[in-house]
């Protein structure tokens, strides 16, 4: 009995400190750095500013996110010891990403000079080892040190605001947090550079593995950013700005569920057992509830934010924020559900649940949208990201044991 509650009370504690880390970053990036660029930029440049990082979130976000699953939910041996295949692999993409960064300022309909096309190369390169780079903490366990690690990325990207105004390079002020955090992990954490005599090279399983995440990634992160990509296209970047912003907490809100998937998968890689149908009765129904909570959170902190943040767009807003914040709620729900589904079930269910929402998504939200705007784009996301859900539940219940 004293065994299982100091299990739990370790639990909460790693929770705990996995959310506060995020949530400090994210009030730095979230009540400074965006709203200074947003007031500085003008609603047509800032949606062109989400826009661009858009790409960013579908390419080397997703390529790291990826790395950092590979390796938690890797054997033992390769878990340990095989951090520096892990950083070849993320060195290549990036090398990889520089003609793509060059194709999209030559014809992603957004005029950028040399220094602003330079910086945004160095960001796209940056978060794919961010995302990455905090899975050391969750092998070891060791979630004070995540705390520091995404504590420290918050002061870097208030750092980056005050270059910002200095230098009038928006994608500076996003590069010096996302550095910040990178230069901490890699010269801190000794099993995160690899090399030295436990050094391992990844089984071809575990590469197979790792291209089958990547995948799934860019499929999940091409939907989540859909917003800024189709409306960008079809409507305009004014458009980015008001879907955007009518979603912010909502995307500030599925950012915990990083954390949580990573406490989840920290304790789950050690755990040898397998999942029993009748330990997910109260799946349906705690997640129900959950949505629907944080939906009504979501949509009353975004109005907030509206009043304090970004008072001119209010009105332009304010009629899409219940149905942007239900879209959000429905994802990041769904991405501590596929946590499940990377132990336990098979990677490939992953590429399923986010191939049929990616196939909703874009059957409905391209008419959807051309007929209906920004309202039309909405509906289809919520339609997406249920299906999405229901696929996760559904696949879940599947993999389990009778």
């Amino acid at each position: 009995m004293i065994e299982h509650l100091k299990a739990n009370k370790d639990k909460l504690r790693d929770t705990t400190y996995s959310i506060l880390g995020l949530v400090l970053m994210q009030a730095a990036a979230q009540l400074l750095l965006y709203p200074l660029l947003a007031r500085m930029m003008g609603e047509v440049r800032y949606g062109e500013l989400q826009y661009l990082m858009a790409f960013v979130n579908v390419g080397t976000v997703s390529i790291g996110t990826a790395a950092n699953l590979s390796r938690i939910t890797a054997p033992q041996r390769e878990r340990e010891g095989a951090g520096g295949s892990y950083n070849r692999f993320l060195l290549t993409v990036s090398l990889l990403g520089l003609p793509f960064c060059l194709l999209i300022r030559r014809f992603g309909g957004v005029s950028m000079d040399l220094p602003t096309t330079v910086t945004y190369y160095l960001v796209f390169v940056a978060m794919a080892f961010r995302y990455y780079a905090d899975v050391i903490y969750k092998i070891t366990l060791c979630y004070r040190r995540y705390f520091l690690y995404y504590f420290t990325i918050g002061v870097g990207y208030v750092l980056g605001a005050l270059l910002f105004c200095r230098t009038g390079i928006w994608p500076l002020a996003i590069l010096t947090g996302e550095l910040a955090g990178v230069l901490m992990a890699y010269l801190t954490e000794k099993e995160l550079r690899g090399g030295g005599a436990s050094a391992v090279h990844l089984e071809k399983s575990t590469l197979r593995a790792l291209l089958l995440l990547c995948l799934s990634e860019g499929v999940g992160n091409l939907i989540l950013n859909a917003d800024r990509l189709m409306l960008k296209l079809l409507v305009g970047p004014a458009a980015v700005t008001v879907y955007y912003l009518s979603t912010l907490v909502g995307k500030t809100m599925s950012l915990v569920s990083t954390p949580l998937s990573g406490v989840l998968l920290g304790h789950l890689a050690r755990y040898e057992g397998g999942l029993r149908r009748r330990t997910l009765g109260w799946l349906v129904p705690v997640s129900l509830c959950v949505i629907l909570l944080c939906t009504g959170a979501a949509a009353l902190g975004g109005y907030l934010a509206l009043l304090l943040l970004y008072p001119a767009e209010r009105a332009a807003v304010a009629p899409y924020l219940i149905l942007g914040s239900l879209s959000e709620v429905l994802y990041f729900t769904t991405t501590v559900l596929t946590a499940l589904l990377v132990r336990f079930g098979k990677k490939r269910y992953q590429i399923y649940t986010n191939g049929l929402f990616a196939l909703c998504f874009i059957g409905l939200g391209i008419p959807a949208t051309l007929l209906f705007d920004v309202w039309g784009f909405a509906v289809a996301a919520v339609i997406a990201g249920g299906l999405r859900w229901s696929t996760a539940v559904a696949l879940l219940f599947f993999s389990a044991k009778k």
